[in-house]
């Protein structure tokens, strides 16, 4: 009988944890959030509180019918061009810096200088040169991406083990071929590391240049139902970007998983 107790025992104190790392306790947490925030704003009636149940009627309304789902396309449209261009600049920038001491030394020194810059110093003067436009909010969603992805390239390429140059050189691979080849392919879990950083970063500052500086966009719709003081709408689009990010998120995640299935696979075998 002791025998059997000392042997149940670990078993039921290990399911208890393994119960709370799943992602299943997360959103039942979240669900019990929003029971007692709707509780809560029922319970105590107020024009700053909104139920759970206004937003979601409100979300679905805004949705069949009014300004959100253009507001959502346009800032998207913002975000995802900005977040390109930054991608291709910030990896070839961050590769060949890595790589090429040249490049190194000439854009080393600017780089540090304009990285610790906020983005909020750039706006007025890309105002002044841009206006309002689209060409403004891109540039400021480019400019806010590109060091995430830039500091993660640099830092996989200049990571690329010896050996595997060694070997490159030994099969007499040209600097094109090994670039293509090794080096992007040892640095690209880094990489993916910072696409994944400026994502979400990018959706932040697509909304924020719409709120400081915008004419459409959800930024701009949220900075016009504040004024209105639209509770309820305001909650709403404060949602909407929480799911644009976790949808972002999740479908970059899926991306990932399909490029990089060869380092995945790896680090599950080596797990």
């Amino acid at each position: 009988m002791a025998t059997d107790s000392t042997v149940t025992t670990p078993r039921r104190a290990g399911r208890l944890p393994r119960a709370l790392r799943s992602r299943f306790f997360g959103w039942l947490v979240f669900a019990g959030v929003l029971l007692a925030w709707q509780r809560y704003a029922s319970t105590h009636p107020s024009p700053r509180y909104a139920t759970v149940t206004d937003v979601a009627a409100k979300w679905w309304s805004e949705i069949l019918g009014g300004p959100l789902p253009a507001a959502i396309l346009q800032t998207l449209r913002t975000m995802l061009i900005g977040y390109a261009i930054a991608a291709v600049l910030a990896v070839a920038v961050g590769v060949l810096m890595a790589r090429v001491r040249f490049v190194y030394v000439l854009v080393e020194p600017p780089l540090e200088l304009l990285r610790p810059m906020p983005i909020s110093a750039v706006i007025p003067l890309l105002i002044l040169y841009l206006g309002i436009d689209d060409a403004m909010k891109i540039s400021v969603v480019a400019l806010a991406a590109f060091f995430h992805i830039l500091l993660n390239a640099y830092s996989g390429a200049g990571s690329t083990p010896r050996t595997m140059m060694d070997t490159a050189r030994t099969f007499g691979l040209t600097w094109r071929q090994t670039m293509a080849e090794v080096v992007i392919p040892a640095a690209a879990p880094a990489i993916f590391v910072g696409l994944r950083s400026a994502l979400a970063a990018s959706l932040v500052i697509s909304v924020v240049v719409g709120m400081i500086a915008g004419n459409d966009g959800l930024g701009h719709l949220l900075m016009i139902q504040q004024q209105s003081f639209l509770v309820t709408d305001l909650i709403v689009g404060a949602a909407t970007i929480a799911m644009l990010g976790y949808l972002l998120n999740f479908a970059f995640l899926f991306v990932e998983r399909r490029i990089l299935h060869w380092h995945f696979g790896a680090t599950r075998a080596q797990d």
